[in-house]
């Protein structure tokens, strides 16, 4: 299971409903979300959320590559998913953070209280 803070996802969340597009969920060098169109600064994306255990700005590679491995795979991967959803409503009215647990055929996204 990895986890995406509120803070992070609100920026996002409000960019692909502004921008009226999909919210991707995106597995290579890390697991983050963007929305599907949005500004780019320097040739990148300006609006990411990383995964707190993913982000290998923060995390060793082989702790972040093996949990994104172990989760979603070893292929690169990407799920697009709607801004209405209701599960990203509770992140942005309530503050909550996200869950998110992949098996062979379903993803799982879970609303989670603040991790304290």
């Amino acid at each position: 299971m990895i986890h995406f803070v509120a803070a992070d996802l609100h920026p996002v969340i409000c960019e692909a409903r502004t921008l009226q597009c999909r919210i991707l969920l995106v597995k290579d060098r890390g697991v983050y979300m963007l929305s599907e169109k949005g500004e780019i600064e320097n040739g990148r994306r300006s609006i990411i959320a990383w995964a707190v255990e993913c982000n290998p700005d923060t995390v060793p590679f082989d702790d972040w590559w093996e949990r994104a491995r172990a989760e979603f795979g070893g292929d690169d991967c990407a799920e697009y998913l709607d801004h209405n959803d209701a599960v990203f409503e509770r992140v942005i009215d309530e503050g909550f953070d996200l869950q998110i647990e992949a098996d062979a055929g379903y993803l799982y996204i879970n609303a989670v209280a603040p991790r304290p």
